[in-house]
């Protein structure tokens, strides 16, 4: 039986050279210097049949120069693969280093395979999820730019708890002056996550903040104003929020309030007792085209605090599913009131770990 060499001496080299041509990949060749010596017939007739050789081989260099592989293999000896857009299109390409007989690099051999539809397309989705997890990380900025700032606002104290389930959150809350001495606040959540819930929060901050202020003196009325606001948009009838909206009077010790269907009262401590705010109304949404929002009154003074949170907080469950609950909530706020946010998230991470159902937040304001 002939040997592997005596059989491919029977062959010449321009036998080789016509295998490599009729290969439908494209093939070249280059030197130690990165210099293109050599492409086989299918690379040829893609950059120019009619072109001369010069031309030829001086699109063949600046296709190389767009290649960063192929410097590598050259400078380690290494063989590399990776995907790489020329023209619009994309290919596989595996670049492999050259040895002459003494064990000396003395160029690199290319081939370029056109990639499949299929992965032309999943390479389009992988870039188009980089995008928008950065658009996503981007937008998650904004929103807490627009959180209150914490610390003392005149005798009034405020803190919160801002965990989304996710990048961007449907959850928002804010708390700002709008006379010498009242202030408003409200907390509110978007139906949903992701964008959508995240822009609906920056319309609710804009225009709660750009609202004329007499408007802002009357909780009802507010509510109402926001709900045409949102209907101008013509967004589908299926997307809503709801947000609690007060007004605090620093100087007749006065919280004035009213709720559009959110479904968590915010909490009043007063000397070791907590009274919830309870209040109906419906949420903000296009099906409802007439509302009305009846506003209510509790009084307030120092020593006293306002606690709101989102459903994300008394919804949170446990490995036995069971819920946090408003129950448990008063409870761990009674413990220690003047640091009610460091006391619950303490105790809800060790009732249901680190891992959100919800978005969840907080709003804490004292009175001091």
């Amino acid at each position: 039986m002939d040997s592997k060499k005596q059989r491919r001496s029977r062959y010449s080299s321009e036998f080789f050279f016509q295998i490599i041509n009729s290969i439908a990949d494209f093939v070249r060749v280059v030197d130690v210097d990165n210099d293109v010596i050599y492409m086989n017939g299918a690379m040829e007739d893609t950059l120019g049949g009619d072109l001369s050789d010069y031309e030829k081989d001086k699109l063949a260099q600046q296709l190389l120069n767009d290649f960063s592989v192929t410097r590598r293999t050259l400078e380690t000896g290494e063989v590399i693969q990776q995907d790489q857009y020329y023209k619009n299109q994309s290919y596989s390409v595996k670049t492999s280093p050259l040895w002459n007989g003494n064990g000396e690099l003395v160029g690199a051999v290319e081939v370029f395979r056109r990639n499949t539809r299929d992965r032309i397309l999943h390479e389009k989705l992988v870039e188009r999820n980089k995008t928008m997890n950065h658009e996503m990380a981007m937008a998650s900025l904004i929103q807490r730019a627009l959180l209150p700032q914490k610390g003392f606002l005149k005798n009034l104290k405020i803190d919160y708890l801002y965990l989304p389930q996710d990048t961007i959150s449907g959850d928002l809350f804010d708390f700002f002056p709008i006379q010498d001495n009242k202030f408003a606040f409200y907390i509110s959540d978007t139906v949903g996550h992701g964008f959508a819930s995240g822009m609906t929060t920056m319309f609710i901050n804009q225009a709660m903040r750009t609202m004329d202020r007499k408007v802002l003196l009357n909780p009802g009325k507010t509510l109402e104003l926001l709900h045409k606001k949102f209907l101008d948009l013509h967004l589908e009838m299926g997307f809503y929020f709801t947000i609690f909206y007060g007004v605090y009077d620093n100087k007749n010790h006065k919280i004035s309030y009213a709720n559009a269907g959110h479904n968590c009262p915010p909490i009043l401590y007063r000397q070791g007792s907590g009274e919830s705010l309870q209040s109906s109304g419906l949420p903000i949404m296009t099906y409802f085209q007439e509302v009305n929002y009846k506003g209510q009154e509790i009084s307030a003074y120092p020593g006293d605090h306002l606690f709101l949170y989102t459903d994300g907080l008394i919804e949170s469950t446990n490995k036995e599913r069971e819920e946090y609950g408003l129950d448990r909530l008063k409870k761990v706020l009674l413990r220690d009131p003047w640091n009610s946010i460091r006391g619950v998230r303490e105790d809800l991470e060790n009732f249901a770990g680190k891992k959100l159902n919800d978005d969840l937040s907080i709003l804490d304001v004292k009175i001091f």
